[in-house]
């Protein structure tokens, strides 16, 4: 019997059915490639789209209900609108003379800190930029935004210099208060209209004090700005004891009561200070003049003289039984009697009577003097004390 036998070559169509798997095969191969390579590309960018709707829609949200936010049953400040506010640790000295370096009111340099205006913590950049401005004196010390914080900044004249010059410019890092270590302003303050300006700090980075996290601006008190040539002529707070008397309230530089006390050789605040110890009335004669000074004006120039620094150094005049210790407006503090130190009321009637009678001479002979250290002498005299006991107990 014949088996029925079929040859491949007889069926033309064969061939193209052995090419259908493979076509099938590439493009698979071609799918799977195209996928691997455009997954992650397509996963970012539906990331990236997802987060720029999520921020958009919180900063709708934001505002709409710019201050608080409810959760449950208790009103709770939104982290996001957290307020921050920067501020001037301490208020200015407040005698401002053009071309002379901006301080605070202990006399040191500005300083400007970041503070947290609400227990809510906020992720704060460890480094703020920021600007010191000058403000209109009409400057409003309470909520203010910051349009009108801008509003308000003063600009130097037409053809001047600008207003303000120095480290205008500083950096807060890592919540530590900046240093201002050199602020001068070019102008005085006499041609705006509230004749005053505040000192104004802000952060430069827009985002910083714009939109739903805010650092609010720092402001100063107002003041005056005077010319430097002013300064020359300025009293001082307090004075020191080397100041000449004009220095001093009510008395004007060359003024009357100036020449009458330069006539009677008081020169200086010292001078002024030693005659009230020793002659209270005959100062008082010398400054009248003849006409009388009313009470309340001689006490504010005799009290602001003796508002000055005294220093720690003391005067001693050797006699011979005895040695003074003065201060330096020829106030007793002492004596000192074979090494050892006494106060006056310690004194026998005898040692007080030949005190007094040095302290009169001490002030006659005052350039004669020798100036010591304090400190030094009190160890010095402690020292001989405990060797002057020691050989007793001996």
């Amino acid at each position: 019997m014949q088996k029925n036998s079929t040859n491949i070559t007889d069926h033309p169509d064969l061939d193209d059915n052995l090419e259908e798997p493979a076509a099938v095969l590439l493009t698979s191969s071609m799918h799977n490639y195209v996928s691997s390579a455009l997954e992650p590309m397509l996963r970012r960018v539906v990331r990236e789209e997802v987060e720029r709707r999520l921020i958009d829609s919180m900063k709708k949200e934001l505002h709409r209900s710019p201050r608080i936010r409810t959760i449950g049953d208790r009103n709770m400040p939104s982290p996001m609108t957290a307020c921050m506010q920067l501020s001037f640790t301490k208020p200015l000295s407040l005698s401002i003379f053009t071309k002379a370096n901006i301080k605070d009111r202990d006399d040191n340099t500005l300083q400007i800190q970041l503070l947290a205006s609400s227990s809510s913590a906020i992720n704060i950049m460890p480094r703020l930029e920021v600007e010191i401005v000058v403000l209109d004196g009409d400057f409003p010390d309470d909520d203010w935004t910051s349009e009108d914080f801008e509003s308000h900044i003063v600009k130097e004249r037409k053809g001047k210099r600008p207003l303000l010059v120095g480290d205008c410019k500083v950096t807060i890092l890592q919540g530590s208060p900046a240093s201002v270590q050199k602020l001068e302003f070019t102008d005085n303050s006499s041609w705006v209209r509230s004749r005053r300006f505040r000192l104004g700090a802000r952060v430069l980075s827009p985002e910083s004090h714009r939109g739903p996290i805010r650092i609010k601006e720092a402001i100063t008190e107002r003041f005056t700005v005077l010319d430097h040539r002013g300064e020359l002529n300025k009293k001082h707070h307090p004075p020191s004891l080397d100041d000449r008397v004009w220095r001093l309230k009510n008395i004007g530089k060359n003024g009357i009561l100036d020449r009458r006390l330069a006539d009677a050789g008081i020169r200086t605040v010292q001078d002024l200070l030693k005659l009230s110890l020793l002659n209270m009335q005959r100062l008082r004669e010398i400054m009248e003049g003849g006409h009388a000074m009313s009470d309340s004006t001689w006490e504010a120039t005799i009290s602001h003289a003796r508002s000055c620094e005294m220093g720690k150094e003391v005067y001693l005049y050797h006699g011979q039984l005895l040695t003074l210790v003065l201060s330096p407006i020829g106030q007793v503090n002492g004596v000192i009697v074979n090494g050892c130190a006494y106060p006056l009321q310690q004194l026998s009637p005898q040692y007080l009577l030949i005190a007094e009678r040095l302290v009169q001479e001490a002030h006659s002979h005052w350039d004669q003097l020798e100036k010591v250290d304090g400190m030094s002498l009190a160890n010095a005299i402690e020292a001989q004390q405990m060797n002057i006991n020691s050989r007793f107990i001996n």
